[in-house]
């Protein structure tokens, strides 16, 4: 398999398939360590804040019942399709919207009731409700709760019943419950006509998502520590940075960082970075985790950064904090690798790459390849005066999964808005005077 490396404008070249890679291993449960219970718990506020907001604009509580009886399967379908979170956070909140659907359907259904159907639509009821029962038991409380999808534990077959019978009884189960009600109280659907139907509607739904694996793969790129070996990329290390002290020298003593976008150098310098943004030792690493993706590099977001250990509450503090460099974690098919490229560097400071699980204190000539949008980090240590200066390059590479054109070009623009956005912020508030400047520090 080739992966295909574009430009903005026209395809550069192609990929060979040689050579080694100096990542580390990437630990098999790593999934479970990408999936934080903030995210559940997110979307449990979410749905909750949904409801009180149908409640304000809906008087007569019509899409209030609607919304607060249809939470728990947007929660189920949610989770097994983006699958993040833990099962036990998903069985709480499922099992809680749950409830407030089967208590909103107890308050109507009593209301309609019609005693004359209960003859033959309660054994109708009785049934759905033993085959959700006996599947729920025969697949186990973790496994019902997507603890496979999840990550959490391997997947086995089950064979007993009802599961030897049907392939999907929990979903028919559920549906002949619904079923029984719309029975039990035929008034209910000329003052709810979606109610009952849209819960079996969305129980079909679920379980065709299931039946299919329908599901957003979680392309997380862990973080990898290499170095630049090649004498010519070596020697444009050495004549970038010596240009660089030079160029920038009435920086090198001031207290905060500095940012330089690489387009803005002169075209003999912007060649030499060329050598090292993509050379084969950086981008063979890429490659080889994604290697059926497109990678499109954005030059128009790299940086030349003289880092200082500026601890004030402004734009610098940010970049020793814990933090993700960007926001879009939740957009699929799309992944963003940066690249920290040390020009210069003997310090003992450490980066320490949490969602990956490993740390390092970079020296020159190497560099490490992060998440953009999904490695939590930071840097640790005390700064000294007196060592050299820490000056790196950071270079960005969009990767595409679905090879799809326009949805390509849609990712890279939200991420080109918010890089750009947040790096002004970032600029505006370095050493905060000012009441702005420090709220947005």
């Amino acid at each position: 398999m080739r992966t295909t490396f574009h430009s903005l404008d026209t395809v550069c070249f192609r990929f060979s398939q040689s050579g080694g890679t100096t990542r580390q291993e990437r630990s098999p449960n790593i999934l479970i360590n990408l999936q934080p219970r903030s995210l559940l718990a997110a979307q449990f506020f979410i749905v909750v804040a949904a409801l009180a907001i149908i409640r304000l604009f809906s008087p007569d509580n019509t899409g209030l019942i609607y919304a607060a009886s249809f939470a728990f399967h947007a929660i189920n379908l949610t989770t097994y399709i983006f699958r993040r979170g833990n099962s036990s956070d998903f069985a709480v909140q499922t099992t809680f919207f749950r409830c407030v659907a089967i208590s909103i359907l107890a308050v109507l259904v009593s209301a309609h009731l019609e005693l004359a159907t209960l003859w033959y639509a309660l054994p109708i009821g009785l049934v759905g409700f033993g085959l959700h029962f006996t599947a729920v038991r025969a697949l186990g409380w973790t496994r019902t709760f997507y603890a496979v999808e999840l990550g959490e534990v391997q997947p086995r077959p089950t064979d007993s019943f009802p599961y030897s019978h049907f392939r999907h009884p929990m979903a028919i189960g559920s549906g002949l419950e619904f079923f029984a009600l719309s029975l039990m109280a035929p008034g209910l659907h000329e003052q709810y006509p979606l109610l009952i139907a849209g819960h079996i509607l969305l129980t079909i739904v679920t379980a065709l998502v299931e039946a299919f694996d329908i599901h957003v793969r979680d392309r997380f790129f862990p973080a990898s520590v290499g170095t630049l070996v090649g004498d010519e990329a070596r020697e444009a290390v050495d004549e970038i940075r010596q240009w660089s002290l030079e160029h920038f020298r009435a920086h090198i003593d001031r207290s905060c960082s500095m940012h330089r976008y690489i387009k803005t150098l002169p075209d003999e310098i912007v060649e030499r970075i060329n050598r090292i943004r993509y050379a084969d030792e950086v981008m063979r690493v890429i490659r080889e985790t994604f290697p059926a993706a497109t990678l499109v590099p954005l030059p128009m977001t790299d940086e030349i950064y003289l880092s200082r250990y500026n601890y004030d509450r402004g734009g610098d503090q940010g970049l020793f904090d814990k933090h993700h460099d960007g926001n879009l974690r939740f957009m699929p098919g799309a992944t963003v690798v940066r690249s920290l490229l040390y020009l210069s560097s003997a310090d003992h400071l450490e980066v320490v790459f949490e969602t990956t699980g490993m740390r390092h204190n970079f020296k020159t000539y190497e560099f490490g390849l992060l998440d953009f949008h999904k490695e939590l980090h930071w840097v640790d240590g005390c700064y000294k005066e007196g060592n050299p200066p820490r000056l790196l390059l950071k270079c960005n590479y969009y990767v595409d999964h679905y090879g799809f054109a326009p949805y390509r070009w849609l990712g890279i623009a939200m991420n080109l808005s918010i890089f750009f956005v947040v790096k002004a912020a970032m600029e505006y508030s370095k050493s905060p005077r000012t009441i702005p400047q420090r709220l947005i520090g």
